[in-house]
């Protein structure tokens, strides 16, 4: 909180004690932290808080709200990176914004997921607006899709409460593209974000025994691996009684002996990242020295437990290493470290995972209303996020892109405060590009 000035006189927030957490670590710069978990507790009579993983307090487990928090008012941060990628200034979109936490979801060990009970965001709301906050920012949402009106969507209620007193709520859209009728948070009180691409990508160089180079993606920062034989596990002919497979998700399957000493292509037509880790864990365990995974573009990028080299191409760059590999006896393929390149803004688009319209409820009410970059986001985390480096992590989702335009409303209140919350929305829908 270096530079902040006191803390606003009309703010009636306050900082609760519990698990790993006390009154002491909030400053002026956060200046609220709550939970809400009777709600859950009560809908969840399974699960156990003395051996739960989650903190029974304030304090984050998982960093999701830590990274989303950061993006919308992180302070500056200078020559950050995920182990030299996207290296530079890491801030918030409001930088000198203050911050107050309102924790409503929890880690449920037994169905091994998070779950936010609505009674629990209910209530976070109304104590936001009791507090005096300026801006609710909420990366969650609800499936299946609710009415405005139905009791199980908290947030389209709190949300209403909040803008009738002047508080602008700035909701996620959520992670079901690209199919349309996907979109959530459809009250027409709410801005309801969707995600875009940035205009940066982490090329990995890959240069095939023909001296072909093939520029896949990846968050590959471990040493450079040398010319390795490359294989595509193809049926190994009718004197053979192994079962191979050429997909992703079931490279399991094939012999060790295809894969050992290898680095391996194979194709996935799954949209989620955990074809590339799974394809990753079950080549490694294998003796496999790295995997390259062909597929359609979805816009998530992670990098592999261990530092494993994995790459992602696109159908058409593994249909080429596939007939390179082919051609010749004995193919070849060098893996080169990721690096950062920086291209024009106006390359950026909606990225794949990012729900879409139309409006299933109401069609007449445009949703979303608003994109902003949520993919490969770099911000903070907690200690317990796996692929983090110095308490930095990118992310991807809608989630990441809500807290940019929370940021940009937080940046517009200091030089409007008599703006109304549908004054905001149309300022930023009317001049976006």
């Amino acid at each position: 909180d270096n530079g902040m000035g006191p803390v606003p006189s009309h703010w009636k927030g306050r900082c609760e004690s519990g698990e790993n957490f006390n009154s002491s670590h909030c400053n002026r710069k956060l200046i609220g932290a709550k939970y809400f978990i009777d709600a859950f507790l009560a809908e969840n009579e399974s699960f156990n808080a003395t051996k739960s993983l989650d903190f029974i307090s304030p304090r984050a487990y998982s960093g999701h709200g830590t990274h989303v928090a950061t993006i919308a008012g992180g302070s500056y941060v200078p020559n950050t990176s995920y182990k030299g990628l996207a290296r530079g200034t890491v801030r918030g979109g409001a930088p000198r914004a203050r911050i107050a936490v309102y924790k409503t979801c929890w880690y449920h060990d037994g169905l091994e997921a998070y779950i936010c009970s609505s009674a629990d965001v209910l209530k976070a709301m109304d104590e936001a607006i009791h507090d005096g906050v300026d801006i609710m920012s909420l990366s969650l949402g609800y499936e299946p899709l609710f009415q405005e009106t139905d009791v199980r969507d908290g947030i389209s209620t709190g949300a209403f409460h909040a803008v009738l007193n002047g508080i602008t709520v700035v909701c996620a859209a959520g992670n079901a593209g690209p199919a349309a009728y996907t979109v959530g948070n459809l009250a027409p009180w709410i801005i309801t974000v969707a995600a875009t691409s940035l205009d940066r990508s982490f090329a990995t160089p890959m240069t095939l025994g023909n001296s072909k180079v093939i520029l896949g993606q990846a968050m590959y920062t471990g040493p450079e691996l040398g010319f390795t034989s490359l294989v595509f596990p193809e049926n190994l002919g009718s004197s053979s009684n192994e079962v191979i497979s050429t997909t992703c998700e079931l490279t399991l399957i094939n012999p060790n002996l295809t894969i050992a000493g290898k680095v391996v292509l194979c194709f996935t037509a799954s949209p989620f990242d955990t074809a590339v880790s799974s394809a990753a864990s079950y080549v490694k365990r294998a003796g496999g020295l790295g995997v390259i995974v062909a597929r359609h573009p979805v816009n998530i990028l992670r990098p592999c437990l261990d530092d494993f080299p994995c790459v992602v191409v696109d159908y058409e760059l593994g249909t080429d290493i596939l007939l390179y590999i082919r051609s010749t006896e004995s193919p070849v393929v060098k893996i080169q470290a990721s690096r950062t390149l920086i291209g024009e803004p106006v390359g950026t688009k909606v990225a794949a995972f990012s729900s879409r319209g139309p409006n299933p409820i109401s069609a007449a009410i445009l949703k979303p209303d608003i994109a902003a970059p949520g993919v490969s986001i770099l911000a903070a985390t907690t200690p317990n996020a796996t692929f983090s480096d110095r308490g930095f992590i990118f992310l991807s989702g809608t989630s990441m892109a809500t807290p940019t335009i929370s940021g940009v409303i937080a940046l517009l209140k200091t030089l409007h405060r008599d703006w109304s919350p549908a004054a905001f929305r149309s300022a930023i829908v009317t001049t976006a590009w």
